[in-house]
């Protein structure tokens, strides 16, 4: 796993917004906003996924997955590319969950409470692999950080 460095989860923490994208197995991309999401110490995203719609269906066929942040005042940014895993043990769950919903506000908990009434609230955790800059003065296609091995990593610069 790559170390988020911490100059990008500070920016992760004051934009409170993650933009994830996703592919389904013929490669036709999805892109989705969270805000209800933790991260976690040791650099590893998890969020909630509410609703099984095309990120979530994505997610069952193919793990590589992109999570964006910028600050659109100072046209900065950042893509974190890795894996998820959509997390099936009990506990884990419902601590992450508990996490997540602490921290937000009154009117957001209410939001994501309405929306998680008997239904299974599905954890994702991504784990950060390959780092880019989005800063238009720097080079994006060069990764700034990477941890994954050749396979991995020609599959994250794929041309399609």
């Amino acid at each position: 796993m790559a170390a988020i460095p911490i100059k990008v989860k500070q920016m992760i923490q004051r934009q409170q917004i993650i933009i994830v994208g996703s592919a389904d197995r013929l490669g036709l991309p999805n892109i989705s906003p969270r805000t209800s999401f933790y991260l976690d110490p040791d650099g590893s995203i998890y969020w909630l996924e509410l609703f099984k719609h095309k990120t979530f269906r994505n997610f069952q066929k193919n793990p590589w997955c992109s999570v964006t942040i910028f600050e659109k005042k100072k046209l900065t940014g950042y893509q974190i590319k890795g894996k998820i895993k959509i997390i099936s043990d009990k506990k884990t769950k419902q601590e992450v969950t508990i996490r997540i919903i602490d921290k937000l506000t009154r009117l957001r908990k209410q939001r994501i409470l309405k929306h998680t009434n008997n239904k299974t609230i599905n954890v994702i955790k991504f784990t950060a692999q390959i780092l880019y800059s989005l800063n238009p003065n720097k080079t994006s296609y060069s990764p700034l950080k990477l941890n994954a091995n050749n396979k991995s990593l020609k599959a994250a610069n794929m041309q399609w």
